[in-house]
């Protein structure tokens, strides 16, 4: 065959082939599918989000120059939707908001506001009645976030972890097993607060009569 026959033929080859490669997944890429697969067969919702990193380095918070930076971190939230039983009331619910620490200590200013939360987390937003045995169950929640932890949080339609996706399909597990301790905990302190409300307003009403 013609030299010239085989070299259009190895090129063109290449052309129609080359980008095929190009095309595969990598490693991660398979790793964040199986990840997020789990997540799903778990009834989680997961979404990319670019948010202010939370408790930054020192090397990152001030450049060389002494400039004060905003360093951003792109993560993942896990989340799982928040359902409230009939007789209870979004106005209810509590908004907070916690940060997992990365030299796994706080400042004595961090210390007292996070009241007796377990070490190596503060609190960002702080909507939780600070009671000794609501903070015991956050903490214990807490305890079991994986390696990648940036922050958790629970609002009015969901609890939720963000999360740097490292590690197995194991630790998506975990994430549930989490966040599924979290929904109980925002729909018992959902229902004290509403109970709470009505007292008052019945012991208002006592008073003006």
């Amino acid at each position: 065959m013609d030299s010239t026959i085989i070299i259009i033929i190895a090129v063109t080859f290449t052309l129609v082939i080359g980008p095929l490669f190009w095309l595969r997944p990598s490693a991660r890429d398979r790793q964040l599918e199986r990840l997020r697969g789990r997540a799903r067969a778990c009834g989680l919702n997961v979404a990319m989000r670019q948010i202010p990193d939370p408790d930054p380095p020192a090397t990152l918070r001030v450049s060389s120059g002494g400039k004060v930076r905003d360093p951003i971190l792109y993560t993942a939230l896990y989340e799982m939707p928040l359902r409230l039983p009939g007789s209870l009331e979004p106005r209810h619910v509590p908004i907070w908001e916690v940060v997992r620490l990365r030299q796994d200590r706080r400042s004595p200013i961090e210390d007292e506001l996070s009241a007796h939360l377990l070490s190596g987390w503060r609190f960002e937003q702080a909507g939780l009645p600070l009671l000794e045995h609501v903070i015991a169950r956050l903490s214990e929640q807490l305890a079991l976030a994986p390696r990648g932890t940036v922050k958790v949080v629970g609002d009015t339609s969901s609890v939720g972890l963000y999360w740097q996706e490292r590690g197995d399909e194991g630790e998506v597990d975990t994430i549930a097993r989490l966040l599924e301790g979290l929904q109980v905990l925002q729909i018992d302190v959902t229902r004290e607060v509403a109970r709470q409300e009505a007292l008052r307003r019945r012991l208002e009403d006592e008073s003006v009569r």
